[in-house]
């Protein structure tokens, strides 16, 4: 179990937690999402501190954002996050609850492209389906809290789109929400993927 820094060090602040929103209802297997200082590693935690929820690198904008570790039950659940930096761990941040539901209403939508580890271009296709053949597919990066691409959803249940700007160089983190009619899905499992500056992209093989 990890335990926050007790030195004489200089103290670094606990990380903010933005996703899950308090309250919330979410799916098994969902999106932590918050801020910290940029370079840092963040860990969430179970309120018992028994089980490492996930872990991940804070971003040069100040944002981490990874999905669970696996599945939490259904149920009332709570997290708490402490980050690392420079060697020194924060206390822990303020507890969030919420209620992770077995099935949501709109199940989470599917990324087909870009494959997880991709290599791509900067002028980024995507594509994948859902479950209910109605509503938006919304697709945000998450290392700048921008939304990249939006995707109506057809008749056959499959979502198109390219970014609506090309993308700099470099490596990219990304979820999707379903939204039909002011309801929305939960958040899909991050893909990363590494944006080339020159040539064109190719999938991870």
């Amino acid at each position: 179990m990890s335990t926050p820094d007790k030195s004489n060090k200089q103290p670094v602040p606990p990380p903010t937690i933005t996703y899950p929103e308090k309250d919330s209802k979410t799916g098994v297997a969902t999106l932590f999402l918050g801020s910290a200082i940029p370079g840092a590693q963040v860990q969430v935690w179970n309120i018992a501190n028994t089980h490492l929820l996930g872990s991940g690198h804070v971003s040069a904008n100040g944002r981490w954002a990874f999905s669970i570790s696996g599945v939490q039950s259904p149920g009332q659940q709570g997290i708490h996050a402490h980050q690392t930096w420079q060697g020194v761990t924060s206390e822990w941040s303020e507890e969030r609850s919420y209620t992770v539901l077995l099935q949501p209403a709109i199940d989470v939508p599917v990324i087909f492209e870009p494959k997880e580890g991709a290599q791509t271009n900067t002028v980024l296709a995507l594509s994948g389906d859902v479950t209910k053949a109605a509503g938006v597919v919304s697709l945000f990066d998450l290392d700048t809290g921008e939304m990249i691409a939006n995707a109506d959803v057809d008749s056959f249940k499959q979502w198109r789109t390219q970014v609506t700007k090309p993308l700099p160089p470099g490596p990219h983190r990304i979820s999707a929400i379903q939204n039909i009619n002011g309801e929305f899905s939960d958040w899909v499992r991050v893909r990363t993927f590494t944006v080339i500056a020159k040539g064109k992209g190719k999938g991870k093989t």
